[in-house]
C-alpha cells in the first residue's frame, strides 16, 4: 500500500470505525499473537507511535455519539499497546477536552498500569478499561505473554477495584497447554475482582505456527463452550466466549452485568427476549439497541417453561446491562433479502466462512423462507492461512478461488461473500481486489 493510501486508510478507519490508533509497538510478546503467525504477503499498516499532531487532526474524524475506541485491532492497522505511547496522558486529555462526554474505551494489557495512571483515568471520567488480563498466576502469565516487568498484576486489579473506572477482563484460552481446570480455575479467579465482563478466546493458529502451539481446534472449542456455560451458572459475572456459536436470530440472554438496571429487574443468563414492548426483536442486535433506546422497556421473557413480564427500569439511552452475542443487523438482513428477490431468476451462490455458515443458512433458508433450489450456501475453508482460521474476516480470494475450483459442479451466476473480507479500497487481506473474481469468471459478485 503507497504513502497516500496509508494515510486516506488511516483517516476512513478512524471516521468508518470510531476507533483511534495510537502506536503499532507492544511491550510485550505473546506466545499467541497473530502478527507472529502470519504469511509474509498479508498486508498491514504499522505506524509505529503516531506523533501527536497527526493523532490531533485524527480526532476531528471521531464521532462523539459514538464510544471512543483505543487499542482495538479491527483493520488492516496493527494496534499496539496504547500504554507505550510517550504522550498517552496527553492525549487522552485532549480527547476529554475536545469531547467532554464521550466513553473513551480502552484495551491494554495491563502491564504498563500503575497507581498514578489508574488516578488519571478515573478523573478524565467515563473511561472504560479493557483489560487483557489472560493469567493471574505469574508463571502462566510469563509463558503466556512474555513478561519480563515485575508487575503484579493481582495488586493492580485490587486497586483498580478500589476506583470508580469501568472494566472489562479477557483471556485468551490455552487448554491444550495449561489444561481446562486451570483456565476455569483462572477464569473464576479473574472473577472475584468483580470485572463488568470476562471475554474468553479461543487461541488461533495458522500453517506457520509451531507444532507445540497447534491444538485440535473442534474439540478444544467444544470444550470451552461447555466450560464457559458452566461457569456462568454459577457466576454473577457475564463470561462469554469469542467467537460466539450462533446458529439462529433468538435473543438470548449471555449475561446481565452486576448492578444494572437488568440485573436489578431480574433478567438471567439465558433468558429468552419474547417481546419488548408487545413486539417481537428480529434480531439479538435489534433487541440489544432497543432496549437501550427505550425509557423503561417492557420486556416478555421465557425462562425455561414459564413465561413471564418485567420492567427494567432505566433512562432513554442508558445502558441496560444486558450481554448478548452479535448476530445481524435488520437491515444486512434487509439487504439479503433485496438482492436474492432481485435475482430471484438466477443461480445464487452464498460462500461463508466455516464459522457464519449456520447463521447465513437459517437466515436464508428459514427466517427468510427462500429455501429454492437456485439457492446454494456453502461454507468456505481457509486454505490459505489454514489452521484453526474460520472467520470470515481472514478469508481471502485465494480462498474463494480454491473453493469454486473443487466445486465446479456449481455454476452460479451471481456470487454473494461477506463484506467483512473487504477493506475500504474492496481488498482482501492480500491486497486483491474481489472485482478480479469477476474478470475472471464471468459472473456477478455482491459482498454483504
Amino acid at each position: 500500500m503507497k504513502k497516500n493510501e496509508k494515510e486516506y486508510y488511516l483517516y476512513k478507519s478512524v471516521q468508518d470505525d470510531n476507533i483511534l490508533p495510537l502506536t503499532s509497538k507492544c511491550n510485550l510478546s505473546c506466545i499467541f499473537c497473530s502478527h507472529k503467525q502470519n504469511p509474509k504477503d498479508i498486508e498491514i499498516i504499522s505506524f509505529g507511535n503516531l506523533r501527536f499532531n497527526k493523532i490531533n487532526d485524527l480526532l476531528d474524524y471521531l464521532n462523539p455519539n459514538q464510544p471512543i475506541v483505543i487499542g482495538e485491532s479491527a483493520t488492516k492497522i496493527i494496534e499496539g499497546e496504547p500504554l507505550v505511547h510517550p504522550d498517552f496522558k496527553k492525549i487522552i486529555s485532549k480527547i476529554r477536552t475536545k469531547y467532554d462526554q464521550t466513553e473513551i474505551r480502552i484495551t491494554t494489557n495491563g502491564d504498563l498500569l500503575n497507581s498514578h495512571l489508574i488516578q488519571f483515568l478515573e478523573k478524565i471520567n467515563n473511561i472504560t478499561l479493557n483489560i487483557s488480563v489472560n493469567y493471574l498466576n505469574p508463571n502462566l502469565k510469563e509463558k503466556a505473554m512474555g513478561i519480563s516487568s515485575k508487575q503484579n498484576i493481582k495488586k493492580i486489579l485490587e486497586k483498580l477495584s478500589a476506583v470508580n473506572i469501568n472494566y472489562n477482563f479477557s483471556t485468551v484460552a490455552l487448554p491444550h497447554l495449561f489444561g481446562y481446570e486451570t483456565v476455569k480455575d483462572e477464569i473464576i479467579n479473574m472473577t472475584n475482582y468483580e470485572p463488568q465482563t470476562l471475554r474468553v478466546f479461543m487461541p488461533g493458529y495458522t500453517s506457520l505456527t509451531s507444532n507445540d502451539l497447534k491444538f485440535d481446534y473442534k474439540k478444544v472449542y467444544q470444550n470451552l463452550y461447555e466450560l464457559v456455560h458452566d461457569i456462568n451458572l454459577n457466576q454473577k459475572t457475564p463470561v462469554i466466549i469469542e467467537p460466539p456459536l450462533i446458529k439462529n436470530l433468538n435473543s438470548i440472554v449471555k449475561g446481565v452485568i452486576k448492578g444494572s438496571p437488568a440485573f436489578k429487574a431480574g433478567i438471567k443468563y439465558l433468558d429468552l427476549i419474547k417481546k419488548i414492548n408487545g413486539e417481537n426483536p428480529k434480531t439479538k442486535v435489534q433487541a440489544f439497541n432497543k432496549i437501550k433506546n427505550l425509557n423503561n422497556p417492557k420486556l416478555e421473557i421465557e425462562r425455561g417453561n414459564q413465561i413471564f413480564e418485567l420492567t427494567i427500569n432505566k433512562e432513554k439511552k442508558q445502558k441496560s446491562g444486558l450481554v448478548m452475542d452479535y448476530d445481524l443487523a435488520v437491515n444486512k438482513i434487509r439487504e439479503i433479502d433485496k438482492t436474492i428477490k432481485n435475482n430471484l431468476d438466477k443461480e445464487i451462490l452464498f460462500l461463508t466462512s466455516v464459522l457464519g455458515f449456520n447463521l447465513i443458512n437459517y437466515v436464508v433458508n428459514e427466517y427468510l423462507d427462500y429455501n429454492k433450489e437456485n439457492i446454494n450456501i456453502k461454507k468456505v475453508k481457509n486454505t490459505y492461512l489454514k489452521g484453526s482460521i474460520i472467520s470470515a474476516g481472514l478469508l481471502t480470494n485465494l480462498d474463494i478461488e480454491n473453493h469454486l475450483k473443487n466445486n465446479s459442479n456449481i455454476k452460479p451466476d451471481l456470487l454473494i461473500l461477506p463484506k467483512i473480507m473487504f477493506d475500504i479500497f474492496n481488498n482482501d487481506l492480500r491486497a486483491k481486489n474481489y472485482k478480479k473474481l469477476i474478470d475472471k469468471h464471468m459472473f456477478e459478485v455482491e459482498i454483504i
